[in-house]
């Protein structure tokens, strides 16, 4: 006999005395969802045909559905909360309405917009609770194992959902809605007993698949270069150790993967593949079963009990045990006179890490523009810190990202480092969003210097203190400057224009030093002073030509001890 439960159902504070169907789906990696089918007359007038007031009262309200036994001295204390998301009016063949009332559990208000935001420096479970802080319609405990700080963590485009599974699937964390809260890190998995006893039955499953990772990353602040493989995963119970055995010298390659966290040792780099490792290897093993134990959920504990007929023994029962295995996902059902039964899937309790959530997307980041606010890089790398161009401006600040210039240390390449307000495109490390690299500065319209050019005639090299160098290369008339926009009155003119001109001017001095210096011209060399010009040698000044004039308008005079004069 199948064992006989009253459904309690109340939602919006209504109480459903009758229900022709009930369906609770259970799952360690997404929202929990019901479906209960109740007559027209339940919610509407028996008169109405159409929606009158069932909407109303039905649709996002609280749903309340709890289990007791009937018959069976087995006590059951089943209790889950969730949230009316669709009603449903079903006319069928025989002209007579009824109703389905659906939902989820209330995990999915965390489904109530994409985000973009950005944490620095901040502990791992400040992150978990600043994702979960605005949801208080739903009970939850956060007590996770990782405390560490991260240096830079992003939300892309992401539900607060998907961010936060993301996050506990990253860090090995349990994640999950166990029927009336959400838990998030360590976890208690009450146990109930599962004995075949022909009402109840299983299948169980052995197999082998690739389960060996490895994960490589470089340290651009110490140049070190981490490869992480981890140690082999034991404790899984003797099925699950035989298939991981088993399956390590089958699949001798190891997966190569991209670490997904914040890696600044090695050691955090094996604890990173190790979450990997234990994760995957619970699904080696796989328990399925269906009974009729209404205190079953998700996160519980099934101790298995195996039962056979004894051959040798009339009317005995030899039993066996098949070990502990938690269960993962499972689906309630009672039907319209109180028949309860469970379909479920479980995985050896043994292994405290949780398994590798199946639906986690990493999201894609493209480029994007930024704003550079910081760059004085304390540890002199030529770093800058950011400001997306994100909704949230308060959460769209960077950590210190490396710049792409042609410049690779050791005095090599060109340096420029963006300045403060200049706006950047920024791209990602094998396209990660906690990955951010500057590639390129951008111009926009302000400030308004403007460096457009017909026929793109001009190039120019500028620096925020005025220090410029300009090419000008239109046809027949090149030229190259280098001066100051902040004193124009001071610079090197090349002209190549005809046979070239260079001019070097200045308001101020213009000093040659050197061991020697020699000036060659192939025509004239003048030399002009608007007041006075000293030629001066430590011990002699020689000037000879063909030629030699020396004329003053007033005065020559010549002054030394000897003046020797020679025809």
């Amino acid at each position: 006999m199948a064992q006989q439960v009253k459904a309690d159902i109340v939602i919006g504070g209504k109480k459903l005395e009758h229900f022709t169907h009930l369906q609770i789906n259970q799952s360690l990696f997404t929202h929990h969802t019901f479906e209960i089918a109740v007559p027209f007359e339940v919610l509407e007038n028996k008169d109405d045909f159409f929606f009158k007031q069932s909407h109303t009262a039905m649709v996002g309200e609280v749903a309340t559905i709890s289990f007791k036994t009937v018959y069976k001295n087995v006590p059951a204390d089943f209790k889950f909360l969730g949230i009316v998301t669709e009603l449903t009016l079903v006319n069928d063949s025989d002209m007579i309405n009824s109703f389905v009332i659906s939902g989820q559990s209330p995990t999915c208000l965390m489904e109530d917009g994409v985000q973009r935001r950005a944490w620095v420096d901040q502990p791992f479970p400040n992150i978990i609770n600043a994702i979960l802080k605005d949801y208080s319609s739903f009970n939850k405990t956060v007590n996770v194992v990782f405390t560490e700080k991260i240096s830079y963590k992003a939300q892309y485009d992401e539900s607060n959902w998907d961010y936060l599974t993301r996050l506990c699937d990253e860090y090995g964390e349990w994640c999950y809605y166990d029927g009336t809260k959400l838990v998030v890190g360590k976890a208690v998995h009450p146990e109930q007993p599962f004995v075949t006893d022909g009402i109840q039955h299983f299948s169980m499953s052995i197999g082998v698949k690739p389960n060996q990772v490895e994960m490589m990353h470089y340290n651009y602040q110490k140049h070190e270069r981490y490869t992480g493989k981890g140690l082999p995963v034991s404790g899984l119970g003797t099925f699950g150790d035989f298939a991981y055995s088993k399956s390590s010298s089958l699949f001798a390659q190891a997966s190569q993967q991209w670490p997904l966290r914040d890696v600044q040792f090695k050691a955090q780099l094996d604890d990173a593949v190790e979450a990997i490792n234990k994760g995957s290897a619970t699904n080696l093993v796989k328990f399925n079963g269906a009974g009729e134990n209404p205190n079953l959920g998700v996160g519980v504990v099934v101790d298995v009990t195996a039962r056979k007929l004894d051959v040798a023994e009339t009317n005995k029962f030899k039993e066996e045990s098949a070990g502990k295995y938690r269960i993962n996902s499972i689906t309630h059902t009672v039907d319209e006179v109180g028949n309860y039964s469970n379909d479920f899937e479980a995985v050896p309790f043994s292994v405290s890490t949780p398994p590798l959530n199946p639906f986690i997307v990493s999201p894609t980041a493209l480029p994007e523009v930024a704003t550079v606010k910081f760059n004085e890089d304390p540890l002199k790398l030529g770093r800058v810190k950011v400001e997306f161009h994100w909704p949230n401006v308060l959460m769209a600040k960077s950590n210190w990202i490396r710049v792409a210039v042609p410049y690779t240390g050791g005095a090599r390449g060109s340096l420029y480092i963006p300045e403060i307000e200049d706006q950047v495109m920024i791209s990602y490390e094998a396209n990660h969003v906690d990955f951010p690299v500057v590639i390129g500065s951008l111009y926009h319209k302000d400030p308004s210097t403007n460096y457009w050019f017909d026929n793109n005639y001009q190039k120019i090299i500028r620096t925020k203190g005025g220090n410029k160098i300009v090419m000008k290369d239109k046809p027949g008339e090149q030229e190259f400057f280098i001066t100051n926009s902040n004193n124009k009155d001071t610079g090197l003119h090349i002209s190549f224009k005809d046979d070239g001109v260079v001019h070097i001017y200045t308001k101020g001095l213009i000093q040659l030093d050197a061991k020697d210096i020699k000036m060659h011209a192939t025509n004239n060399v003048e030399i002009t002073a608007d007041n006075e010009m000293h030629l001066h040698g430590q011990t002699k000044v020689n000037v000879t030509g063909n030629e030699f004039n020396v004329k003053g308008d007033s005065i020559v005079d010549i002054t030394a001890p000897n003046v020797d004069v020679y025809e």
